[in-house]
């Protein structure tokens, strides 16, 4: 299935992202088959499906939906300060040291990365303020702790 993902369509070039939803994906050979196809695995910060961090190709690819509709921003300030630390690190080009990766043994060459953050919650009422809060956080341009 990988190897038949075109790296082109009409001369722009497409960038893929894979969704798992079971843990048997949270093993080295996944995250090797990723890294081989430079396909990005989606960060799922999800209750039931697997959360797998490693940086697998050329852009980060994270799916919030842990948040609440309760919460005004969708996630507590301190969730989004932890969730703009993360993003700083991948747009650095480093691993958060804080995530769960399927392959922990093998790091991605360390350069610029774009990443790519979308919440999505069980109402969807909030995930909008969530990330207009992540977006401030991130651009206030404070360093990675």
């Amino acid at each position: 299935f990988l190897k038949l993902l075109p790296e082109k369509q009409d001369g722009v070039a497409l960038r893929h992202a894979l969704e798992v939803r079971n843990d048997s994906f949270v093993v080295p050979e996944f995250a090797a088959l990723a890294r081989k196809y430079k396909a990005a695995i989606v960060y799922a910060d999800h209750a039931k499906y697997p959360d797998i961090a490693d940086i697998t190709a050329d852009f980060v690819y994270a799916r919030l939906q842990t948040g609440s509709d309760d919460n005004p921003d969708c996630y507590t300030p301190k969730g989004l300060d932890e969730w703009a630390a993360r993003v700083k690190t991948w747009a650095q080009g480093k691993q958060p040291a804080d995530l769960r990766r399927a392959d922990p043994a093998t790091d991605a060459p360390v350069k610029p990365r774009d990443v790519f953050v979308y919440f999505i919650t069980e109402g969807k009422v909030r995930a909008p303020f969530g990330a207009m809060a992540l977006m401030k956080r991130v651009d206030q341009g404070q360093p990675v702790p």
